[in-house]
């Protein structure tokens, strides 16, 4: 045969085959397939048979037959095995359909057997079935069958048998080329989801790269995604977070794979992913899908889905060409992420939102380092795409998202540094070009301080940043030279960099510059030390400025600055940046302030610094005073000592108009004394005697009231008001010299008294200055308005300023309160003896100005500028919290003793303070409030048995509403008033840092609700007691509680409807009432309005997960599925609570303004929520199994508690509404009516009423879908409240002229003819109108549908516009008419190009149905074409009817003259909305 085959003689090796028996063919056949030449054998054997031969094929398929047992019995090798079918394969067109279907059947028995190692069924069998599927019908088993049928029952049966493990991939394999249809490839990926849970890690990524290939689509691509996601959680993901939640490793446990084969596994099904997905479906497509799970953070946001996400987008395969903006997956993982973040911020304040929510929110930060970890170990497969999504977070306008992407990018650059680089450049981009936003300079800052030499490493980013602070903005560059500034100490190159360009900032012309320049160079100061400071470069600049400043040559320092002096480069340094700080004593007054607070804070953090600051200091500080030498004079009294005023403040003009600050002195000896205090420790350097000596004299001035201050008597100037504030200024740097010079051994603190004392002096001064200030500006201005030469502008530096006086700005920082409320409030403090405090102790002026300075200073941290950072200074949150303990320690625990026995004012500001300190807190050190409330709350230490702070705010919340509940002093007294207003916002902000795990929450739930239960509040600013109260209720616990809220709002202002079925009002808050009930109306309005935003929230998690319910296999639907029911009845329970809540709230008489608007956009957003759920239950559920389902979720017991009761309500609600838009009194003066503002009035307050009824009857219209759908016995239609048209007015002028018009054209018609037409119309429209009557009552929604074709309404377009009445119409005072088919029908007739009123948009929608609407009057139906009369006909008619009835009954005429009611009994209903259908008769 192979001699024959090889010749070519095909002729002789078919004769030889027909000769040879068929067993010797099958024993060749047989001991030549596991032989290297079997291929050979096997192809000239079957190119041996004859196709046009019975006898051949019998043979043929005999051989085959033979050939496919070989393959089963027989162990081959992968080659042989697909050698052997490829060549069978060939052959296959010519076999019988019957042979085909048999071969067919051998393959499927192949699959049954499971066998790994004879697998070439997978190669046959798709092409056995692409040529049946062609074939027409044949026989099989005796049965006819044809191909079409046969192949979707061989695929049916190959998916629901049971596949063996081995094989699953081979069968994968086997589909992929299969071309099976979009529903076909849905079930067997369902089906392989189910059975890849038990294959090892070694074999999943052929098995993946399989079905990835069969997916053509991304709605099929998530089936194997989610099981995978599902195999990867199972088996590593689970028990990797259990570990980092605890604190030790089961380290006994026998894992069925290792992490190195299941992380192996992910890297190369990654890899899979994107290769299969590259060119089939692109981010649209990927993102169309999945935004079904948007809502479902616990699916996506997930190890092994982000991974996968990510590795399909193209910023991940390309990132080099590709562009960040062009993404679409990327956006979207922030949404998924920002509704995760989102998620764990209700449900801390939800009970409802954790109870539904079924899970634990995602903790992002974890799933961010797994991948940061994967990605340390070289996994760097979705490393591009993971950077730019942290990019896209911190592009975002979320603080939440920032410190994700700052947490993650200073995790990812320690442990992936070569990434540092590219990081670090593109963030210093964005920082320059989005200079309004903060997040970039932050970002950079936190990663230069957590890898400094990382960052120290991008000398081209940093030196771009710093050219470009040259011509930015001074405050922006200050916010970019944060994340420099670290770098200072490791690297000197970045520091001469920034000395280079803060040299070129000094000599700017612009103020913000040198500021800029000041606080450069005063961090580079506070950051020196001897091992940083030696400078790459000494150029001639450096060495004139120290030259200038030392006061020695160049051969004199570097004599001194020997190599064994270890300050050498310190010194060096230090002097040439201060020698460039001291040009700025000479410059402007707000350069010397800026100078003065940034000095002293590198003083503060740097002692090293005070003798060269001195030096500095030392001669600005003495010329501003005027006395001999100590040489010259003495220390006593009558020594010569003045302060130089007009080196302060000066005047340019006579008036005093113009005045300029030169500088602050006050400030400058706060400086001073600082810098003083700090040498102390460290006396050498410096001699210090002179300064020390001016101070005491200012001191002893002072206190003997000997030292000379200017004129500051009446009539006020500009000049004498500044002079007041500078004293003002100098005396409390004094205060603040004493203070920080005080020991026990002195009396410095003695001397604090006498000065306060002339403090409060030039307070009452300035005061009187102010007084005077006014009528002297008054009169300045008159005298210019007289004479047009002479102006009356106040300037200050140059700026007007609106008045003389300002208020006066203390100089104290925290430090300095700090002390000051140790010294007073404390018994016994460390710098002073007790002896010398009690005078201190027990002068009220001072406690209380002390107290009201401390409440301003702490409320200004939250005000200052960005780049001061003080978010993360420890320093400044030391201070905060020091000054807390002390105010809460010694005012807060004994504030009835306080205001008992010292004084109620002092006991307010201390209130006002601790605050001001938890809001300071709160704000800004948000994320180290525990550690904040520890630091002063000793009840929180385990063990303590003090109190904690929140049961010690309620306790004296108890006793103050015991003492001064009833009196009316706590509405009238400033200080009164203001004391359980503080507490109450302490309380509130200490609540929302409580867990709703602690038993301080619940606790402090019940402690609200008795103190609003016994308590009535007199002062309307308590009402934040009610937000407290509903925030803890939605907090802590569930089921109904506002219903009863808002029954008690009824009994306050009252209802509309007496008769209506009230509940009895268990709850009883006496703090609810007419003083308090706005503030409450307001906040039940946000409580209900946060619990609509979380059922509309979980509406669309529902949809999700219905979608979700559709892609898993089928044996975790069951499992999902009961998942949705339940959400879907927690959903429904919680609209029937908000529902009967507001059934009640539309009873009440609320008043009209902002307080129902309030409720009206709470009834849209009610009805729009109602409207989704009533849409996601349309395709959720089939109707086989929707009305149980239906009912197990509660949905119909809500439409019984909605579906009419809440509708009549609104409608009543309306009457009420336009009863009352228009007082009485306007009503009967109509010539005092200002028209303009009544329709802007009525315009405002029904504006709402349209979006209102739209919202219904859309919902209305929904549920009649589901009613559909349904098909129930029950119809839900039939808990529907049927809506009344409300959107039609009539205008008596057009009435008016149609009516006249038609007179007059009817009095050349005979009066017989119009009484007979006049008849039979009267007859037609009472015919018309009885059976529109009887339909209306009679016929359901389903049966008016029906007649749709009969009830078409026509309506154009322009009809649309609304026709605004002219003022002189609106004046006018019309009669109210009763609106009948007649009006409507004599209007058209008479004037059919009369522009009618517009009608809203929802009505238009409506009345295309009239299900919704069976009152309907002014619709114009089309008639079928033998019911339509002729329009000539219709014409005369309605001429002539109007004509005849002006003659029978002349006396209907005056219908159209105005009538003034003599007496309005009760409210009309509103003549554009007309009457609910439940009040006609």
């Amino acid at each position: 045969m192979r001699s024959l085959g090889e010749k070519a003689r095909f002729d002789e090796l078919e004769l030889l085959i027909q000769n040879t028996p068929i067993e010797k063919l099958k024993e060749t056949l047989k001991s030549t397939m596991t032989r290297s030449e079997g291929i050979t054998y096997w192809n000239y054997l079957l190119r041996g048979f004859n196709p046009e031969s019975k006898d051949a094929l019998a043979k043929r398929f005999e051989c085959v037959r033979s050939f496919m047992d070989g393959l089963s019995s027989t162990e081959l090798s992968y080659k042989q095995t697909f050698d052997l079918i490829t060549r069978l394969s060939q052959d296959l067109a010519t076999f019988p359909s019957e042979q085909l279907a048999w071969i067919v059947e051998h393959c499927m028995d192949g699959i049954r057997q499971g066998d790994a190692k004879c697998v070439g069924w997978k190669d046959l069998l798709p092409d056995a079935l692409s040529l049946l599927l062609a074939r027409p019908r044949f026989l099989l088993n005796g049965i006819s069958i044809d191909g079409m049928e046969f192949r979707d029952t061989t695929v049916r049966s190959i998916a629901t048998m049971q596949w063996p493990a081995s094989i699953l991939t081979p069968i994968a394999d086997m589909f992929k080329t299969m071309n099976l249809s979009s529903g076909e490839i849905v079930t067997v990926l369902n089906k392989f989801s189910g059975a890849l849970q038990e294959l090892s890690p070694m074999e999943l990524p052929a098995l993946c790269f399989q079905l990835f290939s069969m997916c053509s689509t991304a709605s099929q691509l998530i089936i194997p995604l989610l099981a995978l996601e599902k195999y990867f959680h199972r088996n590593y993901y689970k028990r990797l977070f259990s570990d980092m939640c605890s604190n030790s490793t089961n380290l006994d446990s026998i894992d069925l794979f290792s992490d190195k084969e299941l992380r192996e596994a992910e890297e190369t099904i990654l890899h899979h992913l994107n290769y299969c997905t590259m060119y089939k479906l692109t981010e649209k497509h990927l993102a169309i899908m999945l935004r079904n799970f948007l809502h479902m953070p616990d699916v996506i946001l997930t190890p092994f889905m982000l991974s996968a996400i990510i590795s399909m987008t193209s910023i991940n395969r390309d990132p080099e060409s590709a562009r960040i903006s062009h993404s679409i997956l990327l956006p979207f993982l922030r949404n998924v992420i920002k509704n995760n973040e989102e998620e764990r911020t209700l449900a801390d304040y939800s009970v409802w939102y954790r109870d539904t929510l079924q899970r634990k929110q995602v903790d992002l930060q974890q799933v961010l380092t797994v991948l940061i970890d994967q990605n340390k170990d070289g996994k760097d497969v979705i490393t591009p795409g993971l950077v730019h999504l942290v990019f896209y977070l911190l592009k975002s306008q979320s603080p939440k998202m920032h410190t994700l992407a700052i947490t993650f990018l200073t995790k990812f650059i320690r442990k992936r540094f070569i990434f540092g680089q590219g990081i670090i450049k593109l963030i210093s981009e964005w920082m320059i070009v989005y200079q309004e936003q903060n997040q970039f300079s932050e970002c950079l800052t936190l990663l230069s301080v957590a890898d400094t030499y990382t960052v120290s490493e991008c000398m081209k980013p940093i030196q771009s940043v710093l050219e470009h602070m040259q011509w930015l903005s001074g405050e922006q560059s200050m916010r970019m030279m944060n994340f420099i500034l670290p770098l200072l100490k490791i690297s000197n190159r970045v520091r001469d960099a920034l000395i280079d360009v803060l040299c070129k900032a000094m000599s700017s012309s612009g103020i913000q510059k040198r500021r800029m320049a000041i606080y450069g160079f005063c961090m580079i100061l506070k950051q020196l030390n001897n091992s940083n400071a030696v400078r790459q470069t000494s150029s001639a600049t450096s060495f004139c400025t120290q030259h200038s400043i030392s006061g020695y040559s160049i051969m004199t320092q570097n004599t001194l600055g020997s190599r064994s002096n270890p300050q050498r480069n310190f010194d060096m340094l230090t002097l040439e940046i201060i020698g460039m700080l001291r040009n700025c004593l000479q410059q402007q007054f707000d350069i010397r302030c800026s100078l003065y607070e940034n000095l002293q804070r590198a003083v503060e953090l740097n002692a090293k610094l005070v003798p060269h600051v001195l030096q500095v200091i030392d001669w600005h500080f003495r010329s501003f005073f005027d006395t001999p030498s100590a040489e010259d004079a003495g220390d006593d009294l009558d020594t010569v000592f003045r302060i130089r005023y007009d080196q302060l403040v000066s005047s340019s003009d006579d008036q005093h108009m113009e005045i300029q600050l030169k500088d602050n002195l006050g400030k400058l000896i706060q400086f001073v004394a600082n810098c003083l205090a700090v040498f102390d420790r460290a006396p050498s350097g410096y001699d210090t005697r002179e300064m020390n000596r001016l101070m005491s004299f200012c001191v002893d001035r002072m206190v003997a009231n000997r030292l000379p201050l200017e004129e500051i008597t009446p009539p006020a100037t500009h000049l004498k008001c500044a002079l007041v504030l500078q004293q003002l200024n100098i005396i409390e740097g004094i205060i603040c010299h004493l203070l920080l010079k005080s020991k026990p051994q002195n009396n410095a603190v003695c001397q604090i008294l006498p000065l306060f004392n002339q403090h409060c002096k030039l307070l009452e001064s300035l005061k009187a200055l102010s007084d005077a200030s006014k009528k002297a500006h008054k009169q300045l201005k008159q005298t210019a308005k007289n004479n047009s030469t002479s102006t009356c502008n106040l300037t200050l530096n140059g700026v007007p300023v609106k008045t003389m006086c300002t208020q006066p700005d203390n100089i104290w920082d925290l430090a300095i309160l700090d002390k000051l409320l140790h010294l007073l409030l404390d018994d016994v403090v460390a710098f002073a003896a007790p002896e010398k405090t009690v005078l201190l102790r027990s002068n009220e002026p001072l406690v209380r100005y002390v107290l009201s300075v401390t409440a301003s200073r702490v409320e200004s941290i939250r005000l200052e500028p960005d780049y001061k950072q003080l978010a993360y200074s420890k320093r400044t949150f030391k201070q905060l919290t020091d000054i807390t303990k002390v105010i809460y320690e010694r005012c807060i625990q004994r504030l009835p003793e306080l205001w008992k026995n010292f004084d109620m004012q002092s006991a307010a500001l201390a209130t006002q303070c601790f605050s001001e300190c938890l809001k300071t807190a709160h704000e800004t050190y948000s994320k180290k409030f525990e550690d904040f409330v520890k630091s002063f709350d000793l009840a929180s230490i385990k063990g303590s048995r003090n109190k904690e702070v929140v049961y010690t705010i309620q306790d004296v919340l108890d006793d103050f509403m015991t003492e001064y509940g009833t009196d009316d002093s706590i509405c009238k007294n400033e200080f009164v008033s203001k004391l359980p207003v503080y507490l109450l916002e302490s309380l509130e902000i200490l609540l929302d840092h409580i867990d709703y795990q602690d038993r301080a929450a619940t606790e402090s739930y019940t402690w609200l609700l008795n103190f609003c239960s016994k308590n009535e509040i007199l002062n309307s600013e308590m009402g934040l007691v009610h937000r407290m109260l509903f925030v803890q209720r939605q907090k802590t616990h569930l089921g109904p509680f506002f219903d009863s809220v808002a029954r008690q709002l009824g009994h306050v202002l009252g209802v509309q409807n007496e008769d209506a079925p009230s509940e009895s009002v268990e709850l009883t808050l006496k703090s609810i009432s007419t003083v308090t009930i706005e503030s409450c109306l307001q906040h039940l309005y946000a409580a209900i309005q946060k619990q609509l935003n979380d059922v509309d929230y979980f509406v669309t998690k529902a949809n999700n997960l219905n979608y979700k319910c559709q892609v898993v296999p089928e044996i975790d639907q069951i499992y999902w599925r009961g998942n949705l029911d339940s959400m879907d009845r927690s959903i429904c329970t919680q609209i029937i609570h908000i529902s009967r809540t507001l059934l009640v709230l539309t009873n009440v008489c609320i008043p009209l303004g902002s307080l129902m608007d309030g409720l009206m956009k709470l009834l849209i957003q009610h009805y729009t929520c109602l409207k989704s759920l009533t849409k996601h239950y349309i395709s959720s559920y089939t109707s086989d199994t929707s009305i149980e389902n239906i009912k197990s979720t509660k949905f119909e017991l809500l439409l019984r508690a909605v579906g009419k009761q809440l509708p009549a309500n609104i409608y009543e609600l309306i009457t009420y509404i336009e009863a009352n838009t228009l007082d009485e009194e306007a009503q009967q003066h109509t010539k005092k009516r200002k028209v303009q503002a009544e329709r802007a009035k009525v315009l405002r307050e029904t504006r709402l009423i349209p979006k209102v009824i739209m919202v219904i009857e859309d919902f209305n219209k929904h549920i009649i879908l589901l009613s559909k759908k349904t098909k129930s016995k029950n119809r839900l239609t039939d808990y529907l409240h049927l809506g009344t048209m409300r959107d039609f007015d009539i205008k008596s002028t057009d009435l008016r002229a149609a009516i006249e018009r038609s007179i007059s054209d009817g009095r050349n018609i005979s009066t017989e003819d119009s009484n007979a037409e006049d008849r039979d119309e009267d007859e037609d429209e009472n015919e018309n109108v009885e059976e529109d009557d009887d339909a209306q009552s009679t016929t359901y929604p389903e049966d008016l549908e029906e007649k749709e074709d009969e009830c078409l309404v026509i309506e154009k377009k322009e009809e649309r516009r609304r026709r605004r009445a002219p003022s002189s119409e609106a004046e006018d005072p019309q009669p109210k008419r009763k609106r009948g088919r007649k009006a409507a029908e004599q209007l058209e007739a008479e004037d059919e190009e009369q522009v009618e009123e517009e009608q809203p948009e929802t009505t238009l929608k409506l009345r295309r149905n009239k299900k919704v609407e069976p009152k309907t009057k002014r619709s114009v139906a089309i008639k079928k074409p033998e019911e339509q009369p002729s329009h000539e006909s219709r014409t005369s008619k309605r001429s002539k009817g109007p004509a005849d009835k002006q003659t029978a009954e002349p006396a209907k005429v005056d219908l159209c003259v105005p009538e003034v009611p003599a007496e309005k009994k009760k409210p009309q209903p509103s003549r554009r909305l007309g009457i609910p259908r439940t009040l006609r008769k």
